[in-house]
Parts: C-alpha cells; sequence; structure tokens
C-alpha cells in the first residue's frame, strides 16, 4: 500500500522514498539522495529493503521478487550491506557522469556494474516470447538498474540538475527547459524565497 506525503517523498511499505520526478527510470537512482552540493543531504536508500522497495516502485523489480529478496536479506544480512553499498556507491558514480563531473574512477565504476548485469542476463524462453531475465539474487535491485544506466550512457539524454536547496535532484530535460526538479517544491520555495527578500527590502 502506497501513502502519498506532503514534499518530495511519499511512504511505500512503511518506508519514506523520494518520489518519482526525473522523467526517466536511471536518473531515478541519482534521486534517491538529495542535498547533494552540501555537506550533509538526505539518504532514502537507508538499508537494503529501502533499495529493495524502490526498485519495486520504479519498475526494475517484481513485487513477488521484492519480497522474496527482502526476505533472503533477512538471513544474509552481510550480503545485503554489501549489495546496499555497491548501488550507493554506483549512484555517486553515475550521478557524476550524468552531470559531465565524471573521474575516470566514475566511468569505470559505472562501466564495471553495467557489465557485471549485462553478464548476469540469461535468455529465457518465456510464454510472450524470448526475454533478458536477470537471477532473483540479492543482486537484482542492484543489476535491473546498472542495466539501465548501461543503457542510458549509451544513448544519453540531456540531463539538467535541481538547483534548489538541498535538492540537487537530476531530470531529462531533452529542450533544455526545465529548471526545478518540481515547480510545485524546489520552484515554489525559491518563488516564496524572492518574494520574502523583496517584502524586506521594501
Amino acid at each position: 500500500m502506497v501513502s502519498a506525503t506532503p514534499n518530495v517523498n511519499y511512504v511505500a511499505s512503511g518506508l519514506l522514498l523520494p518520489i518519482p520526478l526525473a522523467g526517466d527510470s536511471a536518473l531515478e537512482l541519482c534521486n534517491t539522495f538529495a542535498g547533494w552540493a552540501e555537506d550533509a543531504g538526505r539518504e532514502y536508500l537507508l538499508s537494503y529493503e529501502h533499495l529493495a522497495v524502490w526498485a519495486r516502485e520504479r519498475g526494475f523489480v517484481a513485487a513477488r521478487e521484492a519480497t522474496q529478496i527482502v526476505r533472503d536479506a533477512r538471513a544474509s544480512p552481510q550480503e545485503a550491506a554489501r549489495v546496499l553499498e555497491r548501488a550507493t556507491c554506483l549512484r555517486r558514480a553515475f550521478y557524476a557522469v550524468a552531470t559531465g563531473d565524471a573521474t575516470e574512477a566514475d566511468r569505470a565504476a559505472v562501466a564495471r556494474e553495467a557489465e557485471l548485469a549485462a553478464a548476469s542476463a540469461r535468455l529465457d524462453w518465456g510464454q510472450r516470447g524470448a526475454g533478458w531475465v536477470l537471477p532473483a539474487t540479492l543482486e537484482l535491485p542492484l543489476l535491473t538498474v546498472a542495466r539501465r544506466i548501461g543503457s542510458f550512457v549509451t544513448d544519453p539524454v540531456r540531463v539538467g540538475r535541481c538547483p534548489g536547496d538541498v535538492c540537487g535532484w537530476l531530470f531529462a530535460d531533452p529542450r533544455g527547459r526545465r529548471r526545478w526538479c518540481s515547480m510545485a517544491t524546489c520552484g515554489n520555495r525559491a518563488k516564496v524565497r524572492r518574494h520574502a527578500a523583496r517584502t524586506a527590502g521594501r
């Protein structure tokens, strides 16, 4: 069950998650952290369960698979923690790649996870035809998003970065006309601050 909360997050399966605003599923991983330009930001991937539920919510993992891997994570907490750490490292490297600030190390980190995801896929002949399937292990959320990131970097779109305070979220901006992650949140806050500054000046 999903219930909405104000601001830029909502509750899914009892966990606080960021709302999808990027317009591209690969960029949504970057938006599981807010405040990229700050000394301390807001982390949404607080546990492996957060990662699994987020992946389910963004369509990377089926609901049944998400339930199973969360159960498996409770039985193998150390392995789950390693997968979560890899996911946040991929997020950091991909953010740098998407914003044009990447080092060779960042590009190598993205390539490594994308290549692992590609190598892990198998061709499955289902009732609806053949398709690539990733193993339903604890790595599944990481592998699915890494595969999507691999597709993104080989066929990129123009990316915008929200200038809002404690934000820095990314979004697809093919026409270069979008400024905010959301006008209703960061855009509106900036508008209120400008109005307050003008009032104080008068």
